[in-house]
């Protein structure tokens, strides 16, 4: 009874609001406009196609005798208060109503909803009803509805196929019945939520109820409408909310199975034509439906490479574990007497001139030993001349990175979106603001490293350099993990998962498997960009640009000190202004993240795509390692600064990075600055922060650093250190994967955005864990065996 209970109030309630709308469009005469219905019940300016532009409202003008409108709504209202005060007449009209549908078998909404039903329902609501007193009058509105509702039911008879619209028909009339399944399906569909004005947008229903609805003639699918309602609701919606790209919603539906999107789309929008809302209308402009994937081609080949490569890691350890304990035992003799004694001559013991390591055969085939690879990775020894602080610098980085990233994918599947508009209004939200400089201290860290090592090469080699093995070595340690987690995040996402966020491709899958070579080549940065496969992966392609054109800065700066220095400074002079000009030309904000919706979604494209992730507007930093890796070299890790300086010098840092951090707190906040102004801090504010990281790096190396050389240098860092390359390459894929498989929009706190990033931050590391054992260290150790290096 409580069903027809909410059906009553329900029914009764859009009568009201609709003849108070006829009569507030009476009341305006030739002012009105009525939009006019096309065959397939859209209005004639929408596209019936699955996705298209948002259509128009239509707009509402004003009304001059809103006093006569306002008293025939008093007067509707009073008589509706009477009405539901009076719990027996509410009673008696829900039995009435009971008793009728189930002994005139009166079917809705589909055709069998006929004149001759309508006119046995009015006489039921009929003025001789004692129980309806002062609601008797809106019955004459369910004729006008009665005739809607068969229009709309011959149009979509004529615009969907028999098999679905007979199945939509099959589901209302077993809906009649109280048949369980056909509740589950109505129950799984999304419904308007609380909080609709902070921003709940993902009306998401219940996807797992609405699958598990199987019928025998068809099962429940999946489906999301998208409902422009910005219009509609008007100055409810302010403009400063924080809504990115307009009031949008997502509204899921379950339908049978037969229904394809576009078939969706046209009923969905049919049936939205019929609500009373006056002269404005609300239309789907696109739905997509969850369908079964299909093992391709591609996707036998992931499977059929992770197989390969765990029976190399299972035989390759096997191996391992065989042959160690061989060359234990070899060193015993049939008689138990171990072999040392052999060579032991008045208690000293003389040792085999040849030395027991494996011969190149074995050492490949224990090359995927997780056994061996594991110790190596867990090791925290370091080889001879190791800048130790750098271990901390990289992996607290690559941590600020998984921390902005987990905050900005999860914006997009939160419940209460003007969260991110209180969360940024926080001076501390700044460090997520601007955690894009953490890229930064990549870039910084690579350039020191690459002058560094490259000036101790070219000094043991007298000068003289590989330079095939200098490329050679760059793109084996990057490329097959790289190419490798690609692919196979590129070909088994989709089969990993699902829910009403999931996305088969992953954020870029068509992408993937159009413009994979551009990765490959490492120019996906200024090839394609648009449609980057591996979206993160611009970083990489700008560091393997960097690396090509950085003996162009290394042999004049390793031959001649002043030559050397002033062709970086001038790199870095040109890299700044470059970067200004850019700025300046498209106009672009001092920060990607802005409460000011409208000015980041006009600045966001250019941004990224002209600014962010070109080489000629992001080496800054990079120029700046270089030329502190070479003053580390010549000083060789020997410089003493008088503490005072010392001090000094650590202040100025210290400040200069928090201006550089929290000094865009205006135009985060939507007081933006001057097109002058944001371009010299675009120019200038990531080469500062790459000289304040490279403050830290050469005072912890020259023992100026103190307590923060002993944390950056303490001993856990150096295996979370060899981890990064993995955990950048695998940690969005580990947050989109999460995302995906929500059931709901979570509802956003900061205590709970502290959890999702530690929980990120775990979860990357065991899968970087598994990818550094699987495909980074193998490859690594194949180099050495081949090539012979790290024997000097």
């Amino acid at each position: 009874m409580k069903f027809y209970k909410w059906t009553v109030f329900i029914v009764f309630m859009t009568l009201l609001v609709d003849r108070s709308l006829t009569a507030y469009s009476s009341s305006r005469g030739s002012q009105g406009f009525t939009p006019t219905r096309s065959v397939s019940g859209y209005p004639n300016n929408v596209s019936s196609t699955t996705s298209g532009p948002v259509p128009g409202m239509v707009h509402v003008n004003s009304v001059s005798n809103s006093s006569i409108v306002g008293n025939q709504l008093s007067k509707y209202w009073t008589d509706l208060q009477k009405f539901l005060q009076n719990p027996n007449a509410l009673n008696s009209v829900v039995n009435q109503i009971g008793n009728f549908i189930k002994t005139n078998n009166v079917s809705f909404p589909i055709s069998v909803m006929t004149p001759e039903n309508l006119q046995k329902v009015l006489q039921l609501l009929g003025s001789g009803s004692s129980n309806l007193q002062g609601i008797s009058q809106y019955a004459g509105l369910l004729g006008n509805f009665s005739n809607d509702l068969r229009n709309v039911t011959e149009e979509l008879e004529q615009h969907i196929s028999p098999q679905c619209f007979g199945h939509l028909e099959f589901l209302v009339s077993e809906l009649l019945k109280r048949e369980q399944w056909a509740f589950k399906m109505i129950d799984a569909a999304g419904k308007i939520p609380s909080g609709l004005l902070s921003g709940d947008m993902a009306w998401t229903g219940s996807y797992d109820e609405c699958l598990a609805v199987h019928t025998g003639k068809f099962d429940g699918k999946y489906c999301t409408a998208t409902l422009p309602l910005s219009n509609l609701l008007g100055s409810a919606v302010p403009a400063s909310s924080g809504f990115i790209g307009g009031f949008n919603v997502r509204m899921a539906l379950c339908i049978p199975d037969s229904c394809t999107a576009l078939e969706s789309k046209t009923t969905v929008n049919a049936l939205l034509g019929l609500l009373p809302l006056g002269q404005s209308k609300v239309y789907a402009y696109s739905v997509t439906c969850s369908e079964p994937v299909e093992y391709d081609g591609v996707g036998i080949a992931g499977f059929t490479v992770c197989g390969v490569f765990f029976l190399l890691m299972v035989l390759s350890t096997v191996f391992d574990m065989m042959y160690s304990q061989d060359q234990n035992q070899s060193h015993v003799t049939e008689n138990g007497v171990t072999s040392e004694s052999k060579y032991r001559v008045n208690g000293d013991v003389k040792k085999p001139t040849k030395s027991g390591q494996p011969g190149v055969l074995p050492r490949l085939a224990m090359t995927f030993s997780v056994y061996t690879n594991a110790r190596k990775l867990m090791s925290t020894e370091q080889a001879g001349g190791a800048l130790g602080a750098i271990n901390g610098i990289r992996f607290l980085s690559i941590s600020w990175v998984v921390l902005g990233h987990a905050f900005a994918f999860g914006m997009g599947e939160i419940q209460n979106q003007i969260f991110t508009k209180d969360f940024l209004g926080n001076w501390t939200s700044m460090v997520l603001a601007n955690g894009l400089l953490s890229v930064d201290s990549f870039f910084t860290l690579s350039g020191l490293l690459v002058s560094y090592l490259f000036m101790r090469e070219m000094k043991r080699e007298k000068a003289r350099i590989n330079w095939f093995m200098f490329y050679f070595h760059r793109i084996w340690r990057l490329t097959p993990p790289y190419m490798l987690v690609l692919f196979l995040y590129m070909s088994l996402y989709r089969y990993l998962g699902d829910g009403p966020f999931f996305n088969i491709g992953g954020q870029d899958g068509v992408s993937c498997r159009k413009n994979w070579w551009t990765n490959i080549l490492y120019i996906n940065n200024v090839v394609n960009a648009k449609e980057m496969c591996f979206g993160w992966s611009w970083y990489l392609a700008n560091d393997m640009q960097f690396y090509v054109v950085s003996p162009v800065l290394l042999v004049p700066l390793y031959f001649s000190k002043k030559i050397g220095v002033f062709i970086n400074i001038l790199a870095l002079l040109g890299i700044s202004i470059a970067t200004g000009v850019v700025s300046n030309h498209y106009g672009l904000l001092p920060t990607i993240m802005s409460t000011d919706a409208a000015a980041m979604m006009a600045s966001y494209n250019d941004y990224f795509f002209e600014y962010y992730i070109v080489p000629w507007c992001r080496m800054g930093p990079y120029i700046v390692g270089i030329v502190t890796g070479y003053i580390i070299y010549k000083t060789d890790g020997k410089f003493k600064i008088p503490k005072v300086m010392n001090l000094l010098i650590w202040l100025v840092m210290a400040v200069a990075a928090c201006i550089v951090v929290y000094g865009i707190y205006s135009p985060v906040n939507g007081d933006q600055w001057s097109s002058g102004v944001a371009a010299l801090y675009n120019a200038v504010h990531r080469s500062v922060w790459g000289v304040c990281v490279c403050w830290v790096v050469f005072a912890c190396v020259t023992g100026n650093g103190g307590i923060v050389n002993d944390f950056l240098s303490w001993k856990l860092f150096v295996p979370l250190s060899r981890l990064s390359y993995c955990i950048y390459l695998t940690h969005p894929i580990v947050i989109y994967y999460y995302l995906q498989t929500l059931r709901q929009p979570f509802y956003a706190t900061t205590l709970g955005f502290t959890y999702s990033f530690l929980a990120s931050l775990v979860l990357s590391t065991l899968t970087a864990i598994v990818a550094t054992l699987a495909f980074e260290t193998p490859m690594m150790t194949i180099e050495k065996i081949l090539f012979r290096r790290g024997k000097k």
